[in-house]
């Protein structure tokens, strides 16, 4: 009964919390070092302890500090202060000796103990130092699930990004207890029983196992980099250790997995692909930050959410099944933006979680090329409204960061090339060009732009602010309509933008287009690609396109660098012979189609339907169906059923064609049911 009231009591703490990036202003101190020594009980929830708080003033007369700690963890003693006030979930010290000056160094320890709550989120995520159970014999494990603001649950610390420590000594202290685990043999394909040791894990190094009195060890960890108190790792429970490593180009270090014992032939194949994909982020963002300290990743069995939660130099995974890999990547990739690198405030954590989510593409274009990194784009389309730059807290959503900002990063790969795009991703995990007091560990919006910029800029200088306002600090996409003819050395087009009224009413970009010629020539130009150009945000634009050769087709935005719906491309033939007020919907997950438009002149019209080459299992486009009706006329409507199950992905493309143009339109069909 306890317990569930601490549920309820955190889960309406929660949400003011979650957002909480940064110090308040007028902070007196910024925090240096945490030492924690703690015991945690097997038997039950509790953990008793102290924590040893180093700080430096950050004014005069500095005489008072506050920690953020759940009231539920009662303080019995403050080594360092006269004294203290618990209340409202905040430790109020009042420092004893003289009042500390500017950039003056002091320390406290504070003694607690208590039963740790547990707080549950929108998504019924349990936060805090959550105890479950696994394997058949339902064995322990202890896991702090912390992420984004959670340390204070289980330990006295200033939570938020925006006081991080330089380094952290983790001491944990377990009985010593073997448990009795029932797995199965790979080599005899038979149950065994096994006594395993629990063990305890949490980030950097583990340097010393203490052997202690009354049957108890102890387990010393040192992280010597910055961290946040919620990306402090303690997890506890009969693991088995597996040992691998990376090699990159000049270092090395090793890699670690802490299992159950009955998962490992489960998790094969995941730890095979840990290497890899840390070559693929090494690849992206630079170096690994915390190749001194190693990488390792812990399976703790519990409901983490949809994506694992990240810690620092280590990973929680409910699981390890290959096909959670991308868990994996999104939170691998949190090591270089969200935990090195974190938001600079709280509307600038777009960044870190766009980043971790583009890192999944990137995975799926190390592995397989484009169209598979397209395919991950497909999946995680977000078609509403809201802004990445929030104006106020209450506008968060996970997903439309995650979402629209993944595209938001795409599309800027798209504008400034693959070298410009990766070079500022490195500069900013390395540190160049950054700005600020805290240069080397958060970055700003405004940054983020800046750095983009100064990178692109080699060869003429760039503005990418119009690219900020319209998709950072925007919402919604743009909806175009697409008119060609072909004369005689060009191509005449027209690109329509449907405005909003919202903000942006229209959106301008650079367009890429391609023209196949007659004898097989694809020729590549970029369009629209100068803010100056008075034209370059105009919602109805018009180019004439000089070509050297008979042109074959023209696509518009072929690999789709642009978030958008395109309503459909139309090549005008004869413009005495129109069709008017075309439609192309899909519904029922876009597994059906409905085509509408109007015939003034009567005339013949055929509808066909394609699936597109993938330029692997499919070379060319191949026609699956095809629909002739003759001598329309009139308002006409017709229904196609495309053939793909909802386990499957794929991209087809309808074709209406009259006497005297041609609409296209291309369809990316996602999958709708996960098969796991």
């Amino acid at each position: 009964m306890i317990m569930k009231q601490y549920i309820l009591t955190f889960a309406l703490l929660f949400a003011s919390i979650i957002l909480s990036f940064g110090q308040d202003d007028g902070t007196l101190t910024n925090m240096k070092f945490y030492h924690l020594d703690v015991e945690v009980s097997l038997d039950k929830s509790y953990i008793k302890g102290n924590v040893m708080c180093e700080f430096v003033a950050t004014q005069e007369k500095v005489s008072t500090l506050t920690l953020d700690l759940a009231d539920q963890l009662k303080v019995s003693k403050v080594d360092g202060a006269t004294s203290f006030e618990q209340k409202d979930n905040k430790l109020y010290i009042n420092l004893s000796g003289d009042p500390l000056t500017k950039e003056q160094r002091s320390k406290i320890t504070v003694y607690y103990e208590g039963e740790p709550p547990v707080i549950t989120d929108n998504n019924g995520v349990k936060k805090g130092l959550v105890y479950g159970t696994h394997g058949k014999n339902d064995n322990l494990v202890i896991a702090s699930v912390c992420y984004p603001n959670g340390g204070f649950l289980w330990f006295p610390c200033k939570r938020g990004l925006g006081d991080k420590v330089d380094s952290i000594y983790i001491d944990i202290t377990v009985q010593d207890t073997l448990l009795s685990e029932v797995f199965m043999n790979p080599q005899t394909k038979k149950e065994e029983v096994k006594d395993l040791p629990v063990i305890a894990v949490s980030n950097g190094r583990l340097e010393t196992i203490n052997i202690l009195n009354e049957g108890k060890k102890q387990y010393q960890w040192r992280h010597r980099h910055r961290i946040a108190p919620h990306h402090v790792l303690l997890a506890i429970s009969n693991f088995v250790k597996s040992k691998s490593g990376f090699k990159g180009k000049g270092y090395s270090f090793p890699i670690d997995f802490y299992l159950f014992p009955e998962k490992m032939k489960e998790s094969s194949s995941m730890m095979r692909r840990i290497p890899e994909i840390m070559a693929c982020l090494t690849n992206t963002f630079g170096p690994y930050p915390y190749r001194d300290e190693g990488f390792n990743v812990t399976q703790v069995g519990i409901n983490l959410g949809m994506d694992g939660m990240p810690t620092q130099t280590n990973i929680l995974l409910e699981d390890m099944k290959g096909t959670h890999m991308y868990m994996a990547v999104h939170q691998m990739a949190s090591m270089w933006f969200g935990n090195h690198i974190s938001p600079k405030n709280w509307q600038d954590a777009w960044i870190t979680e766009a980043l971790a989510t583009y890192a999944e593409a990137m995975w799926q274009e190390y592995k397989r090329g484009l169209t598979v990194y397209q395919i991950i784009l497909d999946e995680k389309e977000y078609f509403e409204g809201g802004k990445l730059y929030l104006e106020n807290r209450k506008g968060y959503s996970e997903e439309r960061l995650s979402k629209k900002g993944m595209y938001a990063i795409h599309m800027l790969r798209g504008i400034m090339s693959d070298p410009y795009f990766f070079e500022t991703l490195k500069a900013i995990t390395s540190g160049r060009k950054m700005e600020g007091e805290w240069s080397k560990t958060y970055i700003s919006t405004e940054n983020f732009r800046k750095i983009a910029e100064y990178y692109a800029s080699e060869n003429v200088l760039v503005d990418y602010k119009y690219f900020f306002d319209q998709w950072i600090r925007g919402e919604y996409f743009p909806t175009y309509q697409i008119a060609y003819s072909i004369n005689s050395g060009s191509i005449s087009l027209n690109v329509i933008q449907e405005e909003l009224k919202t903000n942006p009413s229209s959106f301008s970009m650079p367009y890429k287009i391609e023209i196949e010629l007659e004898d097989g020539t694809v020729i590549k130009k970029t369009i629209n690609d100068n803010p100056k150009e008075e034209s370059f945000g105009d919602a109805n634009q018009y180019f004439e396109i000089p070509v050297d050769g008979t042109v074959k087709d023209f696509r518009f935005d072929p690999d789709n660098w642009i978030f958008k719906d395109l309503k459909f491309v139309r090549k005008v033939e004869n413009d005495r012979f129109p069709l008017e007020n075309m439609e192309i919907t899909t519904s029922n997950h876009r597994r059906k189609v409905q085509v509408k438009y109007t015939v003034p002149k009567k005339q013949d019209v055929s509808i066909e339907l394609f699936e597109v080459a993938d330029g692997v299992s499919l070379l060319e486009d191949k026609s699956l169906d095809i629909q002739t009706y003759s001598k329309e006329d009139g308002a006409q409507t017709h229904n196609l059923k495309i053939p793909l199950s909802y386990n499957s992905r794929g991209v087809y493309k309808i074709v209406v064609k009259g006497k005297g143009e041609t609409f296209s339109k291309v369809l990316r069909l996602k999958r709708i049911k996960e098969i796991f």
